[in-house]
């Protein structure tokens, strides 16, 4: 008999926005203005997709903070609602395969306008890199904590770039990437 599939997951990854609202609050909680500006997405709608996954059970409030006249919430991932989760790896493998191409094709596209637009190098340091490398078991186990750790330095960066920025206009919108993952099998690998 089938596990039975947590169907508030389901429907909390049905977005690619709410699955990058979840990536984003497992570096810990922020409130939707934070994450829009982290993201690069409108307010509006960080502010919808947040909700959602509140009423899916995958993050909670944790913080009501008073901001000239209104309030902003601050919300934290509940355990089960982390990408990776338990009830992440009880997603069918194929649902969760749609969502980690959904997430390249976000960055494909957001890339390819970039160049479009003449952006893509415009800023001096502006560039991508990529590496095929050979490693053992060993090896894979430090190449993702070394991705957790630059995660967490990206998002750092982008949480006090949010304090020191007084509006949304100040926000320069950027695309960083870092990625681990086994390549495809039978596929040339340079020695490393």
């Amino acid at each position: 008999m089938a596990e039975k599939v947590d169907q508030n997951m389901v429907r909390a990854l049905a977005h690619p926005l709410r699955v990058e609202i979840l990536r984003q609050l497992e570096a810990g909680p922020s409130g939707p203005k934070r994450l829009s500006v982290r993201i690069g997405e409108p307010l509006g709608n960080v502010s919808y997709h947040t909700k959602v996954l509140l009423r899916c059970g995958c993050i909670e409030p944790v913080e009501v903070i008073p901001r000239r006249g209104a309030v902003e919430h601050i919300y934290k991932l509940k355990p089960q609602g982390a990408i990776g989760s338990g009830a992440w790896r009880e997603v069918p493998s194929a649902l969760r395969t749609h969502y980690a191409g959904s997430s390249l094709a976000a960055f494909t596209s957001r890339a390819v306008d970039a160049l479009d637009a003449g952006t893509a190098e415009s800023r001096e340091g502006s560039g991508v890199t990529w590496l095929s490398l050979n490693v053992d078991e060993k090896g894979w186990k430090e190449l993702r904590q070394i991705l957790r750790r630059v995660e967490k330095q990206f998002r750092a960066v982008a949480d006090k770039s949010a304090k020191r920025m007084e509006s949304a206009e100040d926000a320069l919108p950027v695309i960083v990437a870092a990625a681990v993952f086994e390549a495809a099998s039978g596929k040339d690998i340079e020695p490393s």
